[in-house]
C-alpha cells in the first residue's frame, strides 16, 4: 500500500516526476518565506493527491510546515599547512615553534557562479493531515505511514484528525 502511495506522490496525471519546484536559495529574508511557502504549497498539494487516492480517505486537507529555505552546498577548496620547526642552540635548549594556515575559497564556474555541489530540501517540521475517514485507525496508520514514508518525517511530526 505504501509503494502505491510513494509511486503515486512522485508521479504526476500524466505519469512524469512531480518534484518540488527549483527555488535558488537566498539570504534576503523576504525570499527566504516566499521559497517556503512555495515549497509548503507543492507538498501539500502532492500529498493531497495522493492521499485521496488511498481507500478509505476522502475530502482531505493537508497542512506542511518547512523548517527553512532549501540550502545549496557549493564546491570549495580547502588548502591547510601545517609546519612544525624544532631548533636546540648550544647550550642544548630546545624550542618547537608550529605554524598553521588555511585558506578556504568557493569555486567558482563560468561567469563568476559559485559551482554546486548539491541542493539540499528543507526539512519538514510538521505535517498536518484532515481527512474523512480518518476516524478509522487503520486508516489513519496508513495516512502516517504514506506521509512519514514520502516526506521523511518520524510518525510523530505527522497529525492526522477526522475531518467533517
Amino acid at each position: 500500500m505504501v509503494l502505491i502511495a510513494l509511486g503515486a506522490l512522485n508521479r504526476g496525471s500524466s505519469g512524469a516526476p512531480v518534484n518540488p519546484p527549483s527555488v535558488p536559495a537566498t539570504d534576503q529574508a523576504g525570499r527566504g518565506s516566499a521559497e517556503m511557502k512555495a515549497y509548503e504549497q507543492a507538498y501539500e498539494q502532492q500529498l493531497t493527491s495522493l492521499l485521496s487516492r488511498l481507500p478509505g480517505v476522502q475530502d482531505v486537507r493537508v497542512m506542511v510546515n518547512v523548517d527553512s529555505t532549501e540550502e545549496v552546498v557549493y564546491a570549495r577548496n580547502d588548502q591547510n599547512q601545517n609546519q612544525t620547526i624544532n631548533e636546540t642552540d648550544k647550550q642544548g635548549g630546545t624550542r618547537v615553534t608550529t605554524s598553521q594556515s588555511s585558506n578556504d575559497q568557493v569555486v567558482l564556474a563560468g561567469q563568476n557562479q559559485p559551482l554546486t555541489v548539491k541542493r539540499l530540501r528543507p526539512q519538514v517540521r510538521g505535517v498536518l493531515v484532515v481527512a474523512k475517514g480518518a476516524q478509522d485507525a487503520r486508516v489513519q496508520a496508513e495516512i502516517v505511514q504514506a506521509v512519514a514514508a514520502v516526506l521523511g518525517v518520524p510518525p510523530h511530526r505527522v497529525a492526522v484528525v477526522p475531518g467533517q
